[in-house]
């Protein structure tokens, strides 16, 4: 299983790339320092907050390309599929991390690191140990976490080319715990659509 995960990260870094360098070629790209700049600067910097819709814009036109180049990944022991993050659960995050994450003095990059997600979800499980092992012989410019929390079992590992590039998100999910996880995205869903229907009169 490590082998197909292997696989799967050596696609993503060359398909990032290849992302990065058209989006940098695009006629909304801004050169801005993700990592200098910081959350709450998005609340009053209109130009660093387009420049992250953008991003989000260029990805759902890319999108179809986006899922048939991910679905070859897909087996009979391996489930593979992508998603963009939406134009309201970006402004929660944003919110969010203003209010209950030191004010907001953390970095855009690091807050806003999942705009495009990847998910791996395998049959046969694989533990953070494994996983961590593997990214450190082979991929050291890759930072991975464990991001179990409560019901949530996953292991997520962030791909980064420079301070001036959103990042990508790949999540690692055993098949045992998908049921839980998606569970406990839904709860979490449920504070952002009470979020968006007090905010935004429920409106996508």
């Amino acid at each position: 299983m490590l082998r197909e995960l292997e696989e799967l990260i050596d696609f993503i870094q060359i398909e990032y790339k290849e992302f990065n360098e058209k989006w940098k070629n695009s006629e909304n790209y801004d050169r801005i320092n993700l990592r200098k700049f910081e959350v709450r600067n998005l609340l009053d910097n209109e130009k660093i907050l387009n420049n992250v819709f953008n991003y989000r814009e260029f990805i759902n036109e890319n999108n179809i390309k986006l899922i048939m180049d991910f679905k070859q990944f897909n087996s009979n022991s391996v489930k593979v599929n992508t998603r963009a993050k939406t134009k309201n659960s970006i402004e929660y995050k944003i919110k969010n991390y203003t209010q209950n994450h030191e004010n907001g003095k953390i970095s855009i990059n690091k807050c806003l690191n999942d705009l495009f997600g990847i998910r791996f979800i395998t049959e046969k499980s694989l533990t953070y140990e494994e996983i961590t092992k593997l990214i450190k012989n082979k991929y050291n410019n890759l930072r991975c976490i464990d991001s179990s929390k409560k019901e949530y079992k996953a292991t997520h590992i962030y791909f980064k080319q420079d301070n001036y590039s959103f990042q990508w998100e790949l999540q690692i999910w055993n098949k045992e715990d998908e049921i839980n996880n998606i569970n406990s995205h839904e709860k979490y869903k449920q504070d952002y659509i009470q979020w968006e229907k007090e905010n935004k009169g429920g409106k996508k």
